[in-house]
This record gives structure tokens, C-alpha cells and sequence, in this order.
């Protein structure tokens, strides 16, 4: 993935002149009011609003589970947007500049983002492996086990601050390219969102919820606003990592504590708890190489109908 990324940034990304400039809109004191752009914010929000809802009733520890259905908002919100400019008849061949620089900007930051949660989810695969290792060997070598059973922790990772910066200086013309520009400004601010969360309750702190939330320029005015207030004070308050993590840490920890009485039934118990760690962390890795591969399909659909829009016409004589 990586190379595939600093691939992409090196050969598909467009330069436009005037980048210093900011976004001019005709009027620029409105919002698009165009039907089918209100129709891709109302699908898109009943599920944030489900969420929102069931977050409400959940306890402090949010879990992959949830997890999951926040990651489904990503297909759900790009099956929205190709709604959206079919229903405006503009579709990608038909696009200019603002459009194609914007799209491909944003889409160049989930790449990047959906790279990151692989080595993640990578590093929770290892860790989990180590711990059920710990397990076989916990019957005929219980001090050799013990090197293995120790809670799964992750270092705080990098990703760029400058995602989707470029996004913001791109000039839009038209009044399609300007909805075009507002569509793909949500759907980058669901897609920071989800990263966010998941960042976040891996390493346990709110930094990169935080940096990803001020890179999209706050989810104050987006579809994501009440999913952000209802998570954001426990973010900055008290970060816990996802439940179902925790939960093996616990047993692990009641695991080494516990006596020779009590040892066969706390192995059993972390044993469940990584399979159920495993189940989950194995669905969410093939549903971002879904929407890795998804993205890829329509920047290279994107990019092919740029080029052949660039390419000067032939002579009828």
C-alpha cells in the first residue's frame, strides 16, 4: 500500500495555477440548495443519527463493534456522492479542474489514513498471535509463558498533518463543482471522523482525533456534528481503548494473577476474548481493504477520463 500511495502522490496528483488563491463562489454567502445535495446529506445522516443515538445509551468504553457500523459509513457515503453527481447528469468524465483537484486531494488522505489502520490492525494481529502462543505454553512452561502474556499496547503512529489541505485551496467555477466541492468536503469529514475514532481508542489518548478533527477544519457545520459532541468530551477527558481490547488486557492480567486453582479458567477466558478480538479485527481489516481498493477504482477512473479530456481533438479534414 505504501508504495502504491507515494506512487499515486508522485505521478497522478494535478498542479493548477493560482493555488495561493481561496475558493470563489459566485455567491459566496450560500450553500448549494440543489435537491439531489440535500438528498446525499439526508441519506448519509440517518445512519450517523443511529449512531449517534446508540452512542448516547453505551457506556464510556466504546467498542469495535460499534466500531464497525462507523466504518460502514464510508461505502455508505460514497454510494451517496456517485447518487449525487449522476443525479446532476456530471458525472467524473465530465468534470473540470476544481472537481478532479478536489476529489483526488481528498481521496489521496484516505489512502493515506486507510494505510495507517492496516499497520495497526497489523500490530494487533501480532499481538494477538503472541498472546495465544503464551496460552500453549502455559501448561509445560509457565515462566516462558509469562513473556508472552502482556496486554496489548500500541505506540502512537503518524500520519501527515497536511491531509486535505490542498482540498481547501483548490478554485471551483461552476455551480456543479461547487456542490461537487461540498459533497466531498463531507465525506472528508466522515472519513477523518472514523480514522479519528479509531486512532484514538487504539492508542488510548485524543491527540489524533484531535489533529484529524483540526485538519478537517472542525465537524462543527458537518453531517458528522452530533457524533463528534457526543464523543468529543469523553475524548479529551478520559480516553479508553476499545472494549473489547480491554477486555483481554483484563484477562491477561487476571491470567498472571492468577493461582494454580484459578489458571485453567482464566485461560479459557482470555482464549474466548481473543477469539472474539480476532473475529472482529479480521472483519475490519478486510473492509478497509475493500475501501482501499474501492478508492483506487475511481481515482484511476477519474485520472483516465482527465487525460482524455486534456488530449487534443483530431482533425474531421
Amino acid at each position: 500500500m505504501v508504495l502504491l500511495i507515494e506512487k499515486l502522490a508522485k505521478h497522478c496528483f494535478f498542479k493548477l495555477e493560482n493555488r495561493h488563491h481561496s475558493i470563489t463562489y459566485p455567491h459566496q454567502e450560500e450553500l448549494p440548495s440543489s435537491s439531489s445535495f440535500l438528498a446525499f446529506k439526508f441519506h448519509v445522516s440517518e445512519s450517523i443519527d443511529q449512531l449517534a443515538l446508540d452512542l448516547k445509551a453505551r457506556s464510556e468504553t466504546l467498542s469495535l463493534t460499534w466500531f464497525e457500523r462507523c466504518l460502514a459509513l464510508l461505502p455508505l457515503i460514497n454510494k451517496a456522492f456517485a447518487k449525487l453527481v449522476a443525479d446532476m447528469d456530471y458525472p467524473m468524465s465530465k468534470w473540470g479542474v476544481g472537481s478532479t483537484e478536489g476529489y483526488l486531494c481528498y481521496t489521496l488522505s484516505l489512502l493515506e489514513l486507510f494505510n495507517s489502520i492496516s499497520s495497526c490492525i497489523s500490530h494487533l494481529g501480532q499481538a494477538r498471535i503472541s498472546l495465544a502462543h503464551g496460552l500453549t505454553l502455559l501448561e509445560n512452561s509457565p515462566s516462558l509463558a509469562r513473556k508472552h502474556l502482556k496486554g496489548i499496547q500500541f505506540q502512537p503512529g503518524g500520519f501527515s498533518t497536511n491531509l486535505g489541505k490542498d482540498l481547501e485551496e483548490a478554485r471551483v467555477f461552476s455551480d456543479k463543482e461547487r456542490i461537487v466541492h461540498e459533497a466531498v468536503k463531507e465525506m472528508r469529514c466522515v472519513g477523518f471522523w472514523v480514522c479519528g475514532v479509531l486512532f484514538s481508542c487504539l492508542y488510548g489518548d485524543g491527540k489524533s482525533y484531535m489533529e484529524l478533527r483540526k485538519v478537517a477544519g472542525g465537524f462543527d457545520s458537518s453531517l458528522v456534528a452530533t457524533l463528534d459532541f457526543e464523543i468529543g468530551e469523553q475524548f479529551m477527558e478520559k480516553i479508553s481503548i476499545f472494549a473489547e481490547i480491554k477486555e483481554v488486557n483484563d484477562a491477561v492480567a487476571d491470567l498472571v494473577a492468577a493461582d494454580e486453582v484459578r489458571r485453567h479458567y482464566a485461560a479459557k477466558e482470555l482464549q474466548t476474548k481473543l477469539q472474539v478480538l480476532e473475529k472482529l479485527s479480521d472483519s475490519i481489516s478486510k473492509e478497509v481493504d475493500n475501501l482501499f481498493a474501492n478508492v483506487m477504482t475511481q481515482r484511476s477512473k477519474l485520472i483516465d477520463g482527465f487525460r482524455l479530456q486534456q488530449q487534443p481533438q483530431k482533425s474531421s479534414f
